[in-house]
């Protein structure tokens, strides 16, 4: 007796999954035209889903996200405000605007500090308008003051918007300014609660995901500022307008990084815990960081190639391992895939610390110390660079 057999096979896609059933019939007979008409219809739209989940994760895709949450926002705000019939329902929209963010987390964050720069503002403009009228010496004063304030009570963001909203009370509302202060309070409360329903409901992205997306892209960045220094180290010729561009991609990324890390630790996530990134990356990719400043420095300062050359052909294979192992790193932790090895910067990291220890031997005897020390510099931290990465993958795999 000849048994039917079933062939399955799942094709993911993101939030996504499709399936193929093939049967293979008795005496190899082949599918009736009927099944063949099916699976064609089933290609072209397994290949749109792909191309749109490709396309929303993409960074054209993740401004149109982010657009159409804002343009959510204003409106919904809008309406609101008008059905409440409030005098200025503008502001409650461009608040909707300014707080919206990636996450649920940054996006209170900055709606916090714009309540709170709106209230210092108000308060303040109300009180010198009301004490000292409407003239440059109270808007000077209230300016200076609400400003102030807000940076010394370390609300750093809310300091200029506090002085704007002094200012405008000051200027076009001195008739009324509490109840114009308590209006812009109430209106700018309503576009943050919007901002912060549209960005739960519409598009939600979890702080693991975007910390997972801003590793992956400093990661890169930092792959580029490494290749820089060490061109530079082998050829002489560093690009240092080129390197400080990067340089302030990496510093933004890290900054980002930091509120990322901590609204993870408040639980603002979706991932369960054995499927977020291990915290030692938070140090980890800051060392990494450090290392390349520190080879930079040694590039910039030193006066002889020597060493660089004599060592070349290991410092260029341990340098494309690295760069490579950077690589295949912001690949794994944005696409969430685990047991990561490197055994390939192992093997450079060995070829090049046995040429390193042969050459110290036997080379670098009779030469000038500070070119020694900047080389050992060099060396070392270069080899501290593939440590970190190793030590990343490790914990990757273990997640």
């Amino acid at each position: 007796m000849v048994k039917n057999h079933v062939v399955l096979v799942c094709v993911g896609f993101p939030n996504s999954f499709f399936y193929l059933v093939d049967m293979v019939k008795p005496n190899n007979t082949l599918p009736s035209p009927d099944s063949q008409t099916t699976s064609q219809q089933k290609l072209p739209k397994q290949t749109i889903i792909t191309a749109l989940n490709n396309w929303a994760c993409s960074p054209n895709g993740m401004l149109a996200k982010m657009a159409l949450k804002m343009g959510l926002a204003s409106a919904i705000s809008l309406v609101i405000a008008q059905w409440l019939q409030w005098e200025y329902p503008f502001y409650a929209v461009i608040a909707a605007i300014i707080v919206m963010s990636s996450t649920h987390g940054s996006t209170l964050r900055l709606g916090i500090q714009r309540l709170i720069g709106t209230v210092i503002g108000a308060i303040g403009g109300a009180i010198f308008s009301a004490t000292l009228g409407n003239n440059p010496w109270s808007l000077g004063i209230s300016v200076f003051l609400t400003i102030f304030l807000a940076n010394y009570w370390k609300f750093n963001e809310a300091a200029k918007l506090a002085g704007y909203v002094s200012a405008i009370v000051i200027l076009t509302h001195n008739q009324s300014p509490w109840l114009y202060a308590w209006g812009r309070f109430l209106e700018t409360l309503l576009g943050i609660g919007v901002a912060l329903l549209v960005n739960n409901f519409v598009f939600p992205a979890s702080a693991g995901s975007e910390l997972r997306r801003c590793l992956s892209q400093t990661l890169v960045s930092l792959e580029q500022f490494y290749g820089l220094v060490v061109d530079g180290a082998l050829t002489g010729n560093y690009e240092r307008p080129k390197a400080e561009a990067i340089k302030g991609t990496i510093i933004s990324s890290l900054q980002k990084g930091r509120e990322l890390w901590k609204e993870v630790r408040q639980g603002q996530t979706r991932e369960p815990p054995e499927k977020q990134v291990n915290e030692a990356w938070e140090f980890l990719i800051r060392r990494i960081w450090e290392h390349i400043l520190t080879m930079e420095h040694t590039v910039i300062v030193r006066q002889q190639d020597t060493f660089w050359q004599m060592l070349s052909p290991q410092l260029t294979q341990l340098a494309q391992e690295t760069r490579s192992a950077m690589l295949v790193l912001a690949h794994t932790v944005k696409s969430h895939k685990s047991h990561l090895s490197l055994p390939e910067i192992e093997v450079a990291l060995t070829n090049a610390t046995e040429q390193f220890n042969h050459l110290q031997g036997i080379q670098m005897q009779d030469d000038p110390i500070d070119e020694l020390l900047r080389f050992f510099t060099f060396f070392y931290t270069m080899e501290e660079v593939g440590r970190k990465l190793q030590r990343m993958a490790d914990t990757l795999s273990n997640s």
